[in-house]
């Protein structure tokens, strides 16, 4: 169980999320995809995730050098506050920086929901050990749905599977005691509100 619980950890972990969570709308028929070619698209795919997942992993894993943190982990919640205030703050340049590069108005609302939800990562983290993990599968799930609902996509199978994956994921957190119940749900909470009320209202 706890191998399972592992394995479902690595393949959802933060990190990837976001790249997988764009690549997942890139690939709806929708406004998005016809109107961004399939090279702006591989560009953005690769920007986010040289900026979401390769440049955190690296600066994590100075600060283990440095032993500024215990863990590339970040089992510990004091551990966490660094790496979250270095994301919060490339998060919101990234967002900043895509701004200069014409593309839907509904893909600035989808990069300033993602700050949004790592802003408020280190929010919380400053009293409780949220779940990013749950964090990031919250935002897909309102990602999805939010899209669904702007362009009227008959892809409630895909918004339930992303359900079903968000289910497993914070079982898997559970099973691992990375996580407490409370910190689960806070975070799959926190990650579908930031993403999904931006994107919803058209704000970015």
């Amino acid at each position: 169980m706890r191998a399972a619980a592992q394995v479902l950890s690595f393949v959802f972990h933060p990190i990837f999320l976001p790249t997988a969570g764009l690549l997942v709308v890139f690939s709806l028929n929708t406004y998005i995809a016809h109107t961004t070619p399939i090279s702006k698209q591989l560009f953005i795919l690769a920007w986010i995730f040289i900026n979401t997942a390769i440049i955190p992993l690296l600066f994590t894993m100075f600060l283990r050098w440095k032993n500024v943190v215990s863990s590339i982990q970040l089992h510990s919640r004091k551990d966490r506050i660094i790496p979250f205030t270095f994301a919060t703050f490339f998060y919101l340049t990234n967002y900043w920086l895509m701004r200069d590069v014409p593309l839907p108005d509904v893909m600035y609302s989808l990069f300033l929901g993602s700050t949004l939800a790592v802003a408020l990562a280190l929010f919380f983290t400053l009293f409780t050990k949220i779940s990013i993990h749950m964090i990031g599968m919250g935002g897909i799930v309102a990602s999805m749905y939010g899209v669904a609902q702007l362009f009227e996509l008959p892809i409630i199978g895909l918004v339930m599977l992303a359900m079903i994956a968000s289910g497993l994921v914070g079982s898997a957190r559970y099973i691992l005691d990375s996580h407490t119940p409370r910190q689960i749900y806070l975070g799959w909470i926190t990650g579908f509100a930031s993403v999904y009320i931006v994107l919803i209202n058209g704000w970015g």
